[in-house]
């Protein structure tokens, strides 16, 4: 934060002709009702999660009501020592909305296929030697409401991207998904 904020809003608007600003961009806490003012959050770390009942209350609320989350930059419990972060990110959504579930996603749902058609997931992530893995939760009509990159850090390789610190093949790829997921969010 803020550089692969800013620089995703910037190729959002080149590749794609969306319309967008600056300040589309803003940091909410989870417990504001102020998160209901945007239609897509981008929550970083979910591993590191420690939600109070007003926060998990909202979470449900924003994901009921609609609205899509990008959780992202999260990894596998052997990188601290701590609780499997992936675990810790399905208990708060499980509790924010106990009827849904977390999924894995593959190559074949619709999100990989929304701007940029993907024709592989596969990418090295840009620290570790994980597998990245994709993990969605959808509503009762199977439209998606939360993606999560789990053992990857796609917002990493925005900024990496613009700044030319790793591969282009898996920089461009990054690119490719968060676009798709915005464009998802923004059209279902």
């Amino acid at each position: 934060y803020p550089e692969s904020d800013e620089f995703i809003e910037a190729l959002l608007h080149e590749l794609t002709g969306i319309r967008v600003t600056s300040r589309s961009y803003k940091i909410v806490r989870l417990d504001s009702p102020e998160i209901f003012k945007y239609p897509f959050l981008y929550l970083s770390e979910p591993g590191f999660l420690l939600l109070n009942d007003k926060e998990i209350a909202n979470l449900g609320e924003y994901i009921r009501r609609g609205g899509f989350i990008m959780a992202d930059d999260f990894r596998t419990a052997e990188y601290l020592g701590g609780p499997e972060e992936l675990e810790v990110l399905r208990d708060y959504l499980k509790q924010a909305v106990p009827e849904r579930d977390l999924v894995r996603l593959d190559i074949n749902h619709p999100i990989f296929h929304s701007f940029y058609d993907m024709k592989t997931l596969d990418m090295a992530p840009p620290y570790g030697d994980w597998k990245p893995q994709f993990w969605g939760m959808s509503d009762e009509h199977g439209r998606l409401q939360v993606i999560a990159y789990y053992n990857n850090d796609i917002g990493d390789f925005w900024k990496y991207l613009d700044e030319g610190d790793r591969p282009l093949q898996d920089s461009t790829t990054s690119i490719r998904i968060g676009i798709n997921a915005i464009v998802y969010a923004m059209t279902h």
